[in-house]
């Protein structure tokens, strides 16, 4: 639906009636109880200040968008639809909509504008998914993080499995990424986990309930009202039994379960392997809560032994060994159980918590430099038996260099720094030379690959959809200058690259330097887009753009205000 911008117009506050209205019709479509929302719940589906706009897309649609006071889209209703929520609200309250889950390669189609095919859906589907009704779609590895939405136009429920099957699951209307999710121009994080459980009246009326009986005790101390000697030490026996069987043994055995499958599924484990050392492993990942569960004595089997053995009907592993004395021989848990386990957060996270270390807590981008191979070194790849077509990182490609060289037996006997050239590396790196030392040869081989690069988001790795760019990584360019005589001004080109977009960057200097902005195409290089602020800011921005997140090698600050000295 949103594959063109929709072109909303300017938006402005709705009245405080409109918003009641709103909200009704918002509690009334999607099955919640109005009275059971607290002010957190309430806030997270619609703040206390809203703006909404009208839009009409080139592709004919038209409707209503309903934004925060930050121009995030929040809610839309197309014409003759129902109110929908966008990805940013559903990140706030997945509960919403019932969930369909795939894996991530499908929910970058779907980012570009594909439907979600039944065979990428993952079983088992949620009951509320029949067909025509409005559905998340979320990766496996993050099930609460909806990435997209739509309309059923299969009943899911029907389904336990969808291997060899066809047809359109889900029809997208929205999506991550998409134009409308893009109207929000500032940066956004994706997060990790999302809450997924539905308000109820309990919880709503929890705290009021706590108030009333606070007063009711502070009332029966004023008129003198004093509890039998007898009842105060059964009443706390009492708390204490509740408190302590909060936890029922048949959920701890499940905790216990989980944290197998997710220590198989995040650390190496060697067999054979001793009872002790794979328990210690497995309570690393046991899930994150009072420390007094996270013992085998609180589970239904008592002992590590008992546990093991039970894992082993299971078939997740095998044992060898009689009574107590038993080792782990072989890990036997199906691949796909562990593939589709949904990891948790442990107990080992909770322990190390955020570091002291204000280095240690700066969160960097990361600029990857990739190569790609040209013809000249297929016969090398060939004899490896690796891939020639894929990008390499320089460390990989040393690794490379080192194996073709160790295969042919290169190194010279006499001094193994020195390294034969054969023909093949002859007509890769060129010259006349029949040996170079390894050091040499790795620069001369480096530079006959074509240079790519990549800039990561702190904290992620590369993938699929990560964007790899042509060419050398470049710099950020700041410039100092004199103009009009001795006015001075700072320019700022190539932050882009860094995930700096130009109108925050211009707010941002115009509140840092207090000084007016602008916006223009660079004089330089008409494909680069310029952010000048008047006075000389330049170590200022350098330290803003640090804090951006931007390497310090990569950024350049130029001077020419100053001029030159003369004799």
């Amino acid at each position: 639906m949103f594959k063109k911008p929709p072109q909303p117009k300017p938006s402005a506050n709705i009245k405080s009636s409109e918003r009641r209205n709103l909200l009704t019709s918002i509690c009334t479509e999607y099955d919640i109880e109005k009275a059971s929302l607290s002010k957190e719940d309430e806030h997270a589906l619609l703040p206390a200040t809203i703006k909404q706009s009208s839009y009409q897309s080139i592709q004919g649609h038209k409707g209503i968008i309903y934004y925060d006071t930050e121009e995030k889209p929040l809610w839309f209703k197309p014409r003759d639809h129902p109110i929908y929520p966008t990805i940013y609200t559903l990140w706030k309250a997945a509960y919403l909509l019932p969930i369909i889950l795939t894996n991530e390669p499908t929910i970058e189609r779907l980012m570009n504008f594909a439907n979600l095919m039944l065979p990428g859906c993952i079983p088992p589907f949620d009951k509320r998914a029949t067909k025509g009704t409005l559905v998340g779609v979320s990766c496996y590895k993050n099930p609460t993080v909806i990435k997209a939405i739509g309309h059923c136009s299969l009943n899911m429920t029907q389904f336990d499995d969808v291997v060899d099957r066809r047809g359109v699951a889900v029809t997208i209307i929205h999506s991550l990424d998409d134009e409308l999710f893009k109207l929000y121009d500032r940066d956004v994080v994706i997060p990790s986990e999302v809450n997924n459980v539905k308000p109820s009246a309990i919880d709503s009326t929890t705290e009021s309930i706590a108030e009333v009986s606070l007063a009711d005790e502070t009332a029966a101390q004023e008129i003198g009202e004093q509890p039998p000697r007898n009842e105060t030490p059964l009443e706390q026996g009492n708390e204490t039994d509740i408190t302590e069987e909060e936890l029922a043994i048949e959920n701890i055995d499940n905790f216990f379960i989980r944290a197998f499958i997710q220590c198989v599924k995040q650390s190496k484990i060697e067999c054979p392997i001793t009872a002790s050392k794979i328990m210690s492993e497995i309570l690393k990942c046991f899930p994150r809560m009072d420390p007094k569960y996270c013992n085998i004595k609180k589970s239904s089997w008592k002992k590590t032994a008992k546990y093991l053995k039970a894992l082993e009907k299971m078939n997740y592993l095998t044992l060898k060994g009689k009574g107590d004395d038993v080792v782990v021989t072989a890990i036997t848990i199906s691949p796909e159980v562990v593939a589709n386990f949904v990891p948790h957060k442990t107990m080992e996270d909770s322990k190390t918590g955020p570091t002291p270390s204000k280095k240690d807590s700066e969160k960097k981008l990361s600029v990857v430099s990739l190569y790609k191979p040209n013809n000249k070194a297929r016969m090398i790849f060939n004899k490896l038996d690796k891939d020639f077509q894929r990008l390499y990182t320089k460390q990989e490609l040393k690794t490379i260099l080192n194996e073709y060289i160790k295969v042919s037996s290169l190194p010279n006997k006499n001094n193994p720094k020195m390294i034969r050239l054969d023909e093949v590396l002859l007509s890769l790196i060129g010259g006349t030379e029949e040996s170079l030392p390894r050091d040499k040869l790795f620069d001369a081989f480096l530079k006959k690959f074509s240079s790519n690069y990549c800039v990561l988001s702190p904290g992620e790795e590369m993938s699929r959809s990560t964007p790899v760019h042509k060419g050398e990584p470049p710099k950020v360019k700041i410039l100092t200058q004199n103009v009009l005589g001795r006015k001075k001004t700072t320019s700022i080109v190539n932050f882009e690259t860094f995930f700096i977009k130009p109108q925050i960057l211009a707010e941002d200097l115009k509140n840092l330097c207090s000084g007016s902005t602008a916006i223009n195409q660079s004089v330089h290089n008409p494909a680069l887009t310029e952010v000048m602020v008047q006075g000389p800011h330049g170590p200022a921005i350098v330290d803003y753009l640090k804090n951006k997140g931007v390497p310090i090698a990569f950024i350049d600050f130029e001077d020419k205000s100053k001029g030159k000295k003369r004799r």
